[in-house]
């Protein structure tokens, strides 16, 4: 939990690689008509516009309040470079239909919340995409108080390239990806977990957490299981992570915590009998199938799918199978530190189908829960033994019933036999 940092074939893709490379014999006069929001005549007259940087959104995204008091809509938007030469995004704008703005991407803004495909890890944060290459936008847009829904919104790409070529001018601004997010609510659950103290050691929304970023190439497709995903991990009186030797799962005092099911559902899937990894070692190498560790996989009364995942050896066996019904507040299992994980955590997340890796990602709110504070520091200082700096919650944002946790956010949560 610690952070870190189709091809289609056919003579339309021949013309459109021709349009871009060779600009269908335009002439100069005709492409430098073609400024941002002033397309040539022919397009005017056909509607149409070049949009050489293609982007479209990974999912329809759910509104969600958050422990902040706002409605957030989240997803990515998918972006490729058409263009034989290098674009420099310059921003990203996301509006609604009356051209509101929800979210306005820009410099250094807008290089945190972009990444092209392939990236290494750790590597600088970038504006750049070069020829052929696909990245994600990674959005978290505000829905201003009072806006009714379904609501329509839009994006505003601002793309640079080294000089004009063709009908491509030098600097442009597209208009894509336009969708309508319907009125839809996200699943109410009970809490996973008893108590204070609870730590959403990476997760939601703005900032890019390994979560938030975990764009999973499988069976042909990038999936976004863990977009809302949280780790719990917690933190005691004294805002210590753990006391004693740091490699050892006993020496995190919640190890072994009660995990409860957050509503009442089916089991589907229950493994048991993986070992806990040594905390500060990340396991490499593991099979896709033993990322999740032992793990439940309980179907939800809407259909969705909840996962409580990295939990303790032998607790699951005994306590569920497969068919079980169990009921909201039920325990399940034990929190631990199976899997791929450096150190004992509660992995919890909402899907639309029993996968941990290949599933979209579902934003889900606690019905009670109450907002302590957030963490003021890095995620990674509580593994150097200190105490962590967390503030108090500020302007009211106390009660937080209805909400779900923020990445950082330290939260309580009622206390069950």
């Amino acid at each position: 939990m610690r952070k870190t940092r189709t091809t289609r074939r056919g003579c339309a893709l021949v013309a459109a690689a021709l349009l871009l490379s060779a600009g269908l014999g335009i002439t100069p006069a005709a492409a430098s008509e073609l400024t941002a929001g002033t397309p040539p005549a022919a397009t005017r007259d056909s509607h149409d516009a070049i949009t050489p940087v293609v982007a479209s959104p990974t999912t329809v995204p759910v509104p969600v309040r958050g422990t902040d008091g706002k409605t957030h809509l989240v997803y990515e938007l998918a972006v490729a470079n058409m263009s034989p030469q290098p674009a420099t995004l310059t921003g990203v704008r996301v509006q609604d239909g009356d051209d509101h703005t929800l979210l306005n991407l820009t410099g250094s803004a807008l290089k945190a919340h972009f990444r092209p495909s392939g990236s290494a890890a750790g590597a600088p944060p970038t504006d750049q995409l070069s020829p052929g290459r696909q990245g994600f936008v990674w959005i978290d847009a505000v829905v201003p108080p009072g806006t009714s829904l379904p609501l329509r919104i839009s994006h505003d790409i601002g793309v640079t390239y080294p000089k004009a070529v063709g009908i491509i001018p030098a600097k442009m601004t597209e208009r894509v990806a336009t969708m309508t997010v319907p009125d839809r609510h996200p699943v109410v659950l009970s809490p996973p977990l008893d108590g204070a103290g609870w730590l959403n050691g990476n997760g939601c929304c703005d900032q890019l957490t390994p979560h938030r970023t975990a764009a999973n190439p499988l069976n042909g497709t990038s999936r976004f299981a863990e977009r809302f995903a949280i780790d719990f991990v917690r933190l005691d009186s004294g805002n210590r992570l753990y006391h004693g030797a740091a490699d050892k799962v006993a020496s995190y005092p919640y190890y072994g915590a009660p995990v409860r099911a957050v509503a009442a559902g089916e089991i589907v899937s229950a493994v048991d009998g993986l070992p806990d990894a040594t905390p500060g070692s990340n396991p490499a190498h593991l099979p896709l199938d033993e990322y999740a560790g032992n793990h439940v996989i309980e179907r939800l009364p809407g259909g969705e799918y909840a996962l409580y995942a990295h939990l303790k050896p032998g607790s699951v066996k005994g306590r569920v199978h497969v068919g079980q019904k169990v009921a909201a507040g039920a325990q399940i299992a034990q929190l631990g530190n199976s899997g791929k994980t450096d150190a004992p955590h509660l992995h919890f997340q909402v899907m639309d189908r029993p996968d941990a890796l290949a599933a979209n990602g579902l934003p889900f709110v606690f019905s009670s829960m109450s907002l302590q504070g957030r963490l003021g520091s890095s995620v990674d200082d509580l593994f150097g033994g200190e105490p962590a700096r967390v503030g108090a919650a500020t302007g009211g944002r106390a009660a937080a019933d209805g909400s779900m946790p923020l990445y950082l956010d330290q939260v309580s949560f009622p206390v069950r036999p």
